[in-house]
């Protein structure tokens, strides 16, 4: 993308390949990771604290980026975030340690050494996982907003460009208490229900949003509202995909989710 000068270049950098890059390296990798390393009675806790050590990235990559593209140019900017991503090279190899743990003794129900087809089968056979997964559509709509189109929003508000990095960091900064808390959460109360909340009050507070005029004091509350209610569903679904179909399946399930 740093050389990329038409349409075709920009959607084989930020489409094709970073999707086919957070496909290998986000959420579903590091959580199956963690979830296999740690007992089932820690494990939602251990996921919440996955969560929130990712938002610490958010927290310093968005006005990090925001400064280089301000001062260097959009080239030297995503630049940057190339040598941020050379550090993820020695902690997939550290986190690759994880396949010499054994799995657990499959259960009764467990879809074991199954091919990716029936595990995909199973998987969209079980109502709550069908239900899960459309409402996790509904939650990429909800964070695009977030990630793509808030820059723009607030330009044409008429307010300072900046602002949405700083909107970034503060959802950054809240969503490690939101993965914390969530964790926790998942460890006690029912996962599913719990999503379903995040869900609701997220749509809450975007339409309290959008029915105001926006300011900064608004829209950095409206980042911290958001940030809480962001990456909980990450331990929440992890934990709940675990529940559902065991650990020898779960970062591929949680990939169709």
């Amino acid at each position: 993308m740093t050389t990329a000068h038409g349409l075709v270049s920009i959607m084989i950098g930020a489409g094709v390949l970073i999707g086919i890059s957070l496909a290998c390296t986000a959420n579903a990798i590091a959580m199956s990771v963690a979830a296999r390393a740690v007992p089932e009675m820690v494990r939602s806790t251990v996921l919440g604290i996955v969560s929130a050590a990712g938002s610490l990235g958010a927290l310093l990559s968005a006005p990090i980026g925001q400064m280089l593209n301000e001062g260097f140019g959009w080239r030297v900017g995503l630049a940057g975030f190339v040598i941020l991503s050379v550090g993820m090279i020695p902690a997939a190899l550290y986190a690759g340690r994880v396949d010499n743990i054994p799995l657990p003794k499959p259960a009764g129900d467990d879809i074991g050494n199954a091919t990716a087809a029936t595990a995909a089968e199973t998987a969209f056979g079980n109502a709550s996982f069908v239900v899960m997964t459309c409402a996790y559509m509904v939650c990429g709509m909800q964070l695009v907003f977030l990630t793509t189109h808030l820059p723009s929003y607030l330009a044409i508000c008429g307010l300072d460009p900046m602002l949405s990095a700083q909107t970034l960091g503060m959802i950054g900064g809240f969503n490690v208490l939101g993965s914390l808390f969530f964790g926790w959460a998942g460890q006690r109360w029912n996962k599913l229900a719990l999503l379903g909340a995040i869900y609701i009050l997220r749509s809450l507070a975007l339409a309290w949003y959008f029915m105001l005029p926006a300011t900064p004091g608004s829209t950095l509350l409206f980042g911290a509202i958001m940030g809480f209610l962001w990456m909980g569903v990450g331990p929440l679904v992890a934990g709940a995909v675990a529940e559902m179909f065991g650990l020898r399946w779960q970062a591929m399930i949680q990939g169709l989710a």
